[in-house]
């Protein structure tokens, strides 16, 4: 049901009886005062009378387990994002802080229940209008959403750079939150480069950043002359884009070691903000044992695994599952990006016009 805000108050009048009679409740206010106690700023064609039609039916119709349902339907990302730590119940500032990301503009409702319901209702929407783009999207039979290419950068030149990154590394522990399934047990990365506003309140270390700046630029630059494939022309390439801009949002060194909490990475996924990632394997100087990288992709999904060398490369959209296994013995060094992609230009001029946050350090490929 849709009542549109162009009827005024007559029509919200209408969605609160439809409401009222449902539930066989006394009759309901329909005040435009008491009408705007659900409104919000047009999101996705939702105005105040959209907003009433969506208490109504929020209310009526979908308890929080249903939406919680839904949301996993759509992205299992997502529901890790928004969800509190066991992932079954909903987590109000989780899923205030996603929404703002995506620049949605919040509902309110009556009660903090409402008020709940409502705005997971609108991710719902959030998430439609995404599966909504125009851009195509990996289907059965296309391509696996992630690819190794070996030797992206040359793996002598990391071994020449390799002693200043071992000396740059510190480990920036970090505390993500009660609600989040790390906790404050993460601490073995090293960061050059932290996305702007985030809740683990962690600086670049400026020796890493002059170390691994221009390692990182390579892994998604698209250079003239280079033979391997960087990260946007491998994006191109298996959406059939015509270009897109990279933004990194994150970059960190990872040094793993045969301790507890530090001798590998659980299964998981780089979280829903996350467009895509890259992880390039480097040298070390204390040969490791064990360490695979292993991806779960494809329709159906399999397991995929890779015993990457110095200079080889991993290319993954988002979402999409890995885990990097753990060492009995030795050192192991990685260089992970987390990636935001902006303006993807389809063949023949069609764009993605969906962009989050303000670009940093956007580089453009034409592939």
């Amino acid at each position: 049901m849709s009542c549109g805000s162009a009827s005024g108050c007559g029509a919200i009048a209408g969605c609160w009886r439809f409401v009222s009679q449902r539930r066989r409740r006394s009759r309901v206010s329909t005040s435009t005062a008491d009408a705007r106690a659900g409104e919000s700023v047009d999101c996705g064609g939702v105005g105040v009378g959209g907003v009433a039609s969506a208490v109504g039916q929020v209310a009526e119709h979908r308890s929080e387990e249903e939406l919680l349902a839904e949301v996993a339907k759509r992205s299992k990302a997502v529901l890790y994002v928004v969800s509190n730590k066991g992932n079954d119940r909903f987590s109000m500032p989780n899923l205030s802080k996603y929404l703002r990301m995506k620049g949605v503009v919040m509902r309110q409702g009556r009660t903090p229940e409402e008020t709940l319901l409502l705005n997971a209702s609108l991710l719902l929407e959030v998430l439609d209008k995404s599966c909504a783009s125009g851009i195509p999207r990996a289907a059965p039979g296309a391509p696996l959403r992630h690819e190794m290419e070996e030797q992206v950068i040359p793996a002598q030149e990391l071994q020449v750079l390799f002693p200043e990154m071992r000396d740059a590394y510190v480990q920036q522990p970090l505390d993500y939150g009660r609600n989040s399934r790390y906790g404050d047990r993460w601490r073995i990365s090293c960061y050059l480069v932290v996305m702007e506003n985030w809740k683990p309140k962690i600086m670049p270390h400026e020796p890493m950043v002059r170390c691994m700046t221009p390692t990182m630029n390579r892994c998604t630059q698209v250079a003239a002359g280079r033979p391997r494939e960087a990260f946007a022309r491998w994006y191109c390439r298996i959406y059939s884009l015509a270009s897109v801009e990279v933004d990194v949002m994150n970059a960190f060194v990872t040094r793993y070691r045969a301790l507890q909490e530090e001798d590998q990475l659980k299964r998981h996924i780089d979280g829903s903000n996350v467009d895509g990632s890259v992880i390039l394997a480097l040298p070390t100087d204390d040969p490791f044992e064990g360490g695979a990288l292993h991806v779960w992709d494809g329709k159906p999904q399999k397991q995929h695994v890779y015993q990457m060398r110095p200079g080889d490369c991993i290319f993954m959209d988002n979402a999409v599952w890995h885990q990097a296994m753990p060492i009995s013995k030795g050192t192991r060094w990685a260089l992970v990006l987390f990636l935001r992609l902006r303006n993807k230009l389809a063949h023949g001029g069609a764009r993605d016009s969906e962009a989050v946050g303000p670009p940093s350090d956007a580089h453009a490929a034409s592939c």
